[in-house]
């Protein structure tokens, strides 16, 4: 770019010594956008010009630039030749050279402005720091879904028990953190801790469960006219840890390896603390509509273990659950193993 000024220069500037013409514009062009236009009427004008500091003139307009951005700025010199822009900082007696040397001199001069403004002009943007690659990754998780039990690997609407479930209205609900550490290659291990309720909605809506000092005593209550529902609500505190495999293409943001839309699988536990009980049965009595609540244990494991397993793809992930210990307290009521399976986002 630097000899393309100097030619354009020179060029006019013969034009201008030898034709005389009236008057000239020199046009720089700087990129695709900028250009740098010079207008004389005479070589005396191109003498005083040669005898100025372009990049110095450049490093003010930057500053000003700066200063005062999306305002027209005006370079004022300190006297008629501008001797704060002066070569060397000192005069230039321009008319004791020859023309060759003015014309060095102002494509010198020139020259260096276009290297300036190219650099200005084409300068690359500082290349982002790259964000250090994470082993972990934290997020919030809601698992969403249904729940229900099975007595020696059997539902028990097979023997037609008054504990039998609703399956569609039976809701199991967890909230909590989950944490998907990278470990090599397509292995993550995915682990964290959440609260979860499980909802057993009875299909008898008159069925009803009373804590005794033997055990459970689960009964049909024919003194209601209009039941409407009947449930057990049993909340825990769990953790689990499950080792996942995670296959599909590479991502780009330096943390996850594979992306969302890729096939996944897992299979780990759980386990849990039981942070209370309940039941609530719903029932109207003369037009009013009843609700009995009872805060209890029911003779319900303080504590719940068992498998996970999960699947996902395309952004999509499901779950299950299965408590390998019983629901209840051995000998003190049925003897159930609960489960659930659903959504997880």
């Amino acid at each position: 770019m630097k000899s393309l000024l100097c030619f354009f220069i020179l060029f006019a500037h013969a034009m201008l010594a030898s034709a005389r013409v009236e008057p000239d514009t020199i046009i720089i062009q700087v990129g695709e956008r900028e250009q740098i236009k010079i207008s004389s009427n005479s070589e005396d004008e191109l003498k005083t010009l040669s005898r100025l500091n372009m990049n110095k003139i450049i490093a003010d307009i930057k500053k000003q630039v700066r200063q005062s951005p999306g305002k027209n700025m005006v370079i004022h010199m300190e006297d008629s030749l501008g001797s704060r822009y002066l070569i060397n900082g000192s005069p230039v007696d321009v008319d004791s050279l020859t023309l060759a040397e003015q014309l060095e001199l102002l494509a010198k001069s020139a020259g260096a402005v276009g290297d300036t403004l190219e650099k200005i002009v084409n300068r690359e943007k500082p290349e982002p720091k790259k964000r250090k690659p994470k082993r972990t990754e934290h997020n919030f998780l809601i698992d969403f879904g249904l729940n229900n039990y099975l007595s020696d690997g059997k539902f028990p609407d097979e023997s037609n028990s008054l504990y039998t479930v609703k399956p569609i209205y039976s809701w199991y609900v967890a909230l909590g953190g989950v944490n998907k550490t990278h470990v090599a290659g397509p292995l993550y291990v995915d682990w964290g801790a959440n609260v979860s309720w499980y909802n057993f909605k009875f299909e008898n809506t008159r069925t009803r469960i009373i804590k005794t000092d033997t055990g459970l005593d689960i009964y049909e209550d024919t003194r209601v006219n209009d039941p409407i529902k009947s449930k057990l609500v049993a909340p825990y505190v769990n953790v689990s840890l499950v080792p996942l495999l995670h296959f599909g293409k590479k991502s780009r943001n330096g943390f996850m390896e594979y992306d969302n839309d890729g096939f996944r699988i897992g299979l780990g536990g759980y386990a849990g603390y039981r942070l209370g009980g309940r039941t609530k049965a719903v029932y109207r009595e003369d037009g009013d509509r009843v609700r009995d609540k009872n805060r209890d244990n029911f003779y319900l494991n303080n504590w719940r273990y068992g498998v996970r397993a999960q699947l996902g793809i395309f952004g999509v992930d499901v779950y299950a659950n299965y408590d390998l210990n019983e629901l209840f307290i051995p000998a003190k009521g049925p003897q159930l193993n609960a489960f659930s399976f659903g959504i997880t986002f």
